[in-house]
């Protein structure tokens, strides 16, 4: 399923995510207008994207009251805002130039402002989810104001995970598996579980929704480091093999290394690697059985997805979680 038709058959209107994610910097009436940090926040906001994080949010609230859809857009906002805040740190760690064909925040202005900004934006969404529309603050407001700082720990820890293991060509498939559920599955998780929430859903519902999106995010995260070697460069915006060109070990690295007659040739590879040694290796993993066996697994995460989804089948909201997981699946 095309990432374009997701909102038209979920019934989304991307637009008014982009309206909710803008009123959270307008609402700071701190924030000087024009600055470096508020033209680069709405410039990244317009710039659009899949909006695949609120879009997790929403149909989480739909297993909940449809009064407090207000609400729940809110929530939607945070999430993207971690999300979109992550990608900077992602592509300043990575010295990833471009994000979706245009250059990266950190391209157009420095590496400091570029932290400065995502900095303000992970500090902003803790700010902004303690208190709700009236900005009071309210027990239930604060107690989700800690979940959301917790999630932002966990994402930290897998990023700092992926730093300590640079080029560590040791990595266990156990060790990926951890710090991808870090960096992609537990924020996806908690989209679901976090809509549903707001919405006043029942705890065993919010439980399940979670275990939903946690393993839905397992899929997601092992297909795209599949893509990474397998996607034209053109299609995905980057080189092929950008991630282990950045040295991140990611789950066809780790397959490919039981190869005898390709790991010699993994290991030799760092920082410093010509770009002909380096491309080299990223055709032959390519072209090896470790893409088929990384599907593979992505495949069982996905079968553990639908599993989780079965007991919703009898609630109305259930046919729009299963066309968020046949995109993700897709």
């Amino acid at each position: 399923m095309s990432a374009s038709r997701l909102p038209e058959l979920l019934g989304i209107d991307l637009s008014e995510i982009d309206a909710v994610l803008e009123s959270v910097v307008e609402s700071d009436e701190e924030l000087p207008r024009p600055s470096v940090v508020y033209d680069s926040i709405i410039e990244l906001i317009r710039a659009g994207g899949k909006r695949l994080r609120p879009i997790m949010v929403i149909v989480g609230g739909r297993f909940g009251e449809a009064s407090l859809r207000g609400k729940v857009m809110r929530t939607a906002a945070l999430f993207e805002y971690i999300h979109m805040a992550s990608l900077i740190h992602d592509d300043i760690i990575d010295q990833a130039d471009m994000r979706r064909g245009r250059p990266a925040l950190h391209v157009k202005t420095d590496v400091r402002t570029a932290l400065h900004v995502a900095n303000y934006m992970m500090a902003r969404i803790v700010e902004w989810s303690s208190m709700n529309e009236k900005r009071e603050i309210s027990e239930e407001d604060a107690y989700r104001c800690a979940e959301i700082a917790g999630i932002v720990t966990e994402l930290c820890l897998g990023e700092f995970k992926q730093l300590d293991t640079k080029f560590n060509f040791s990595l266990t498939i156990e060790e990926y598996l951890d710090k991808t559920r870090r960096k992609t599955a537990l924020l996806m998780a908690e989209c679901l579980k976090q809509g549903a929430k707001t919405a006043k859903a029942s705890d065993e519902l919010c439980d399940r929704l979670h275990a939903v999106g946690e393993a839905l995010g397992m899929a997601f995260q092992i297909r795209d480091d599949v893509l990474d070697f397998t996607r034209p460069a053109s299609a995905i915006g980057k080189p092929a093999g950008a991630d282990l060109r950045n040295g991140n070990v990611t789950l066809p690295v780790i397959l490919a290394l039981r190869d005898p007659s390709l790991a010699p040739l993994i290991r030799r590879l760092g920082a410093g690697s010509p770009d002909e040694e380096m491309d080299r290796a990223i055709r032959e993993i390519a072209a090896s059985r470790a893409i088929d066996d990384a599907r593979e697994l992505s495949l069982a995460y996905a079968r553990k997805a639908r599993e989780t989804m079965q007991p919703l089948r009898g609630h109305p909201a259930y046919r729009d979680l299963e066309i968020l997981a046949d995109h993700f699946l897709d």
